[in-house]
């Protein structure tokens, strides 16, 4: 729920980035505005693939921020793209047709909740499942199993659920050994819109943008309204959820135990994409007992506030939030 402040930042020098496994330098050569990098850092049929690849003008908008700025096309030139320089090795994995769209969930005890009716949407627009449970009790893994197009199901012994960057790296890992083209990082309470799914796979067939990020909206006490107010504004700014996998990059998360982003932080100096496109966040949509549980949930993991606003866990209890009518398209 975190909503860094926007800014640009210039690297003269080399970026080390750090992973469990290796260490890499990375040297960038341009400047990373890093207005980009908040969709990032902000931690759902049948496929149209006869769309154009170059031109997706009707689904989003290039670099489109949070202050109005005025919408852009994002049929990219090779001369707006030259700015990013990577190694050949990167380079050289972008492909205009035939890419693997994996989707990769890290999950706990949500028999009876959402997974079931995200598992069944998934499976009708990517290609590949990738599941890590976090020891759950009631019987989770049986149900993901049901699904054909899982192909790698880990189910941890001990939950790694208040080390959220260790339960994102081990979701990375195993969905990285699955050789993706891209992954979709999808929690178990998130639905894609219509819109959404029909162009996915006009958002990945495609060599100029490594990254798309979409609008999520925080469903209240059901699927009709979304809450709005100056503490839930998710909708408002883009997050990160869709990613090219590209062999070699060094990819890492930061060592945070709540609130760590849903794509690892060295994405963030590649070029990406916000677009229009919605997302349905179900995991407040449920009774307010539940709402009470996630809220207790929060302040034993974070009661300092140390990875997120405290006063944003006191809001979850308020007895008359902002409510907007929910509509799926524009």
């Amino acid at each position: 729920m975190l909503d860094p402040k926007k800014r640009r930042q210039q690297l003269n020098g080399p970026m080390v980035h750090r992973n469990i496994r290796t260490e890499t330098t990375y040297t960038p050569t341009e400047t990373v505005d890093r207005t980009h990098t908040d969709a990032l850092e902000n931690g759902d049929h049948t496929l149209d693939h006869a769309q154009p690849t170059q031109d997706i003008r009707s689904q989003v908008h290039h670099w489109n921020d949070s202050q109005g700025q005025a919408e852009q096309s994002v049929a990219i030139t090779l001369e707006e793209t030259s700015v990013f320089k990577e190694p050949f090795s990167i380079r050289r994995v972008r492909k205009s047709k035939g890419n693997k769209l994996t989707a990769m969930l890290q999950v706990r005890n949500e028999r009876g909740r959402y997974l079931e009716e995200v598992l069944h949407d998934l499976s009708e627009f990517v290609d590949e499942i990738v599941i890590v449970d976090d020891a759950s009790t009631d019987g989770t893994p049986d149900l993901c199993k049901a699904y054909p197009k899982l192909v790698r199901l880990e189910v941890l012994e001990k939950p790694l659920f208040a080390e959220e960057w260790r339960l994102r790296n081990t979701l990375w890992q195993a969905a990285a050994g699955t050789c993706p083209d891209w992954l979709l990082s999808v929690d178990a309470d998130e639905l894609y819109s219509s819109e959404a799914k029909k162009a996915i796979r006009t958002l990945i067939n495609q060599e100029y943008a490594d990254w798309f990020a979409f609008r999520f909206y925080d469903m209240w006490g059901g699927r009709t309204h979304y809450r709005e107010d100056d503490l839930w504004s998710l909708h408002k700014r883009h997050t990160a959820s869709l990613v090219r996998y590209m062999p070699g990059y060094p990819y890492f998360y930061p060592q945070q135990n709540h609130h760590v982003p849903r794509l690892p932080l060295s994405c963030t100096v590649l070029p990406g994409v916000s677009t229009e496109l919605k997302v349905q966040h179900l995991g407040w949509a449920g009774s307010l007992e539940d709402r009470v549980r996630k809220y207790l949930r929060y302040k034993r993991i974070d009661p300092s506030g140390e990875w997120g606003n405290l006063a944003h866990y006191e809001s979850i209890l308020d007895p008359e939030p902002r409510l907007i009518p929910w509509k799926e398209g524009p």
